[in-house]
């Protein structure tokens, strides 16, 4: 008995001791669809932590950027690029800064999801002005991995432009010749965080 007491305080000073010590920690994600959401006006980039009643930072807010994954409309946010002019661009677009990575890119690209960005087509919200980007997979997906590897996808003069929303339709298009995929040596830490 005296056992049983014993696991029932040290899990009661576990949980108290955990309240007291652990701030509660939220994470806001902002759209950055320029039409939905100004960020200018939401985000202060100098200071993007508010401040709970005793002062201690307790919020943090990240824009996030949409994407398709097999077929369907993802949010993610990212934080870490192993190109500093690709964290620099992300910066400029989303006011958020994220932080140069190089190691990343010694990553092996079969250990990566695969993320696809729109170079032409039908003009969206994407990084270049075209359709929204794709990428391989989300956290319900066994292969998931938040570490993206772009690949920058250029549609061929005599195609049939279309929407795409996956990986295997931007593959099959490529196979059929309506467009290129171009690889690159940029990884993103991007996770999923709506999907």
């Amino acid at each position: 008995m005296l056992i049983i007491y014993a696991g029932i305080f040290f899990l009661w000073a576990l949980v108290e001791c955990s309240i007291y010590s652990f701030s509660d920690f939220r994470i806001f994600a902002l759209g950055t669809d320029w039409e939905e959401h100004n960020l200018a006006a939401i985000l202060d980039t100098q200071n993007p932590y508010s401040t709970n009643e005793t002062g201690e930072n307790d919020q943090v807010k990240l824009p996030v950027s949409k994407g398709f994954v097999n077929g369907k409309v993802a949010y993610f946010v990212a934080t870490d690029a192993s190109n500093n002019e690709t964290a620099n661009s992300i910066f400029e677009n989303t006011g958020w800064h994220v932080n140069f990575a190089p190691v990343l890119t010694q990553l092996p690209n079969s250990q990566l999801s695969q993320g696809f960005e729109f170079l032409n087509g039908i003009k969206g919200l994407g990084a270049f002005g075209f359709q929204l980007p794709v990428t391989s997979s989300t956290p319900d997906d066994e292969d998931y991995n938040p570490l993206v590897r772009l690949n920058l996808i250029r549609w061929n003069e005599n195609a049939t432009i279309s929407i795409l929303k996956s990986g295997p339709e931007i593959i099959l298009a490529s196979q059929k010749g309506d467009l290129q995929i171009i690889p690159t040596n940029i990884t993103i830490n991007s996770p999923a965080v709506l999907w």
